[in-house]
């Protein structure tokens, strides 16, 4: 038999041995990132492509606290507020001065938020897939159990082991795409900021 014979003989058989230690090497570093995380904060710009093709963008900041709390403030080009205390939450629009409260167990479940804020048993609402490496990121790809989830798909980007990216693909056929920046990991957050009242005159409707 020759070596060129030979080699692409073995090579499934290598590629098959050291395949699956990559792919666990991905999930466990989105693991051990949400295990070592108590807080985050960063600056955020999000794109949502619909299926039409048009493209709406956003910005803002978001902060949380793990397990549960958390605030996301969309500066452009609307201003909005989702804020979480852990047990409930508010979803301020400020041009429409309107306040919208859900209890944390009908918002979350199996989404975004429920992956950067819940407590590290991804598996309790996700299947896990590594992804190949795109743009210099590790991705994973967490598809939720639940198929009434808001999301059908929610990918996450690392870089060096630390957040940089979120893509989103919807019931809808919309993807949603998350660029982080500015990433404080393990800072002091002041825990008042998860708790909203709401200001006079606004209108409260209650899920």
């Amino acid at each position: 038999m020759s070596k060129k014979s030979t080699f692409h003989r073995l090579l499934p058989i290598f590629l098959a041995s050291i395949l699956p230690t990559a792919q666990a090497n991905s999930i466990t570093e989105l693991q051990t990132y949400l295990s070592n995380t108590k807080s985050l904060s960063a600056n955020f710009t999000q794109s949502v492509r619909q299926k039409s093709g048009k493209t709406e963008n956003s910005s803002g900041q978001f902060q949380l606290l793990r397990p549960g709390q958390f605030k996301w403030v969309y500066a452009k080009p609307y201003n909005q507020e989702i804020i979480s205390n852990g047990q409930q939450i508010w979803l301020y629009d400020v041009d429409l001065a309107q306040v919208t409260i859900k209890p944390i167990n009908k918002a979350l479940d199996a989404s975004p938020a429920a992956v950067l804020t819940g407590n590290n048993n991804l598996h309790q609402n996700f299947n896990l897939q590594s992804l190949p490496s795109k743009n210099g990121l590790n991705w994973v790809a967490l598809n939720p159990k639940n198929k009434e989830a808001s999301f059908a798909q929610i990918r996450i980007g690392l870089l060096k082991g630390q957040l940089n990216m979120m893509e989103l693909d919807d019931q809808f056929n919309q993807t949603t795409i998350i660029q982080f920046d500015k990433v404080a990991h393990n800072q002091s957050v002041a825990r008042s900021i998860f708790n909203f009242i709401p200001p006079k005159g606004v209108d409260v409707i209650r899920e």
